[in-house]
């Protein structure tokens, strides 16, 4: 993968307005690879006084996102979550990241993980993106 589509996938998430109004952090971008923080805000929590897993979908399905667009690709599309719900987390930050688990010509198959800030897994995913070339329309 060429350096200026990688640039591209991190300015095209980076700009966008989810992004920003969850204050999500990019920490590690490659091919196949994405690293993703988020600094728990007040607003993500939900009446069991935890954060909501809206949250931890909305960050596994947005790191699996940059993944699959890391292997070249203009645009994904979500298909399919599969979501765990292992443990609960309050404050701090948290970690997501995704890897590609298999490929063929128009769908990625891609794992995600949620960490807390002690490395415990307190979400786990698996997605199934379609992938396509060219612009978005």
């Amino acid at each position: 993968m060429t350096a200026e589509h990688l640039q591209k996938v991190r300015a095209d998430f980076e700009g966008s307005p989810f992004w920003n109004f969850i204050g999500l952090r990019l920490n590690e971008l490659k091919e196949g690879y994405i690293l993703l923080a988020l600094p728990i805000q007040k607003d993500f929590i939900n009446v069991r006084n935890s954060v909501h897993g809206g949250i931890y979908a909305s960050v596994m399905d947005t790191a699996m996102g940059m993944a699959g667009r890391s292997l070249g690709y203009d645009e994904v599309a979500t298909l399919q979550l599969n979501i765990q719900y292992l443990k609960s987390v309050m404050d701090g930050t948290v970690y997501s990241e995704a890897e590609i688990v298999h490929q063929n010509r128009s769908t990625v198959l891609i794992e995600g993980r949620l960490k807390n800030e002690d490395g415990e897994l307190i979400g786990h995913c698996t997605g199934t993106f379609k992938l396509s070339k060219g612009e978005k329309g």
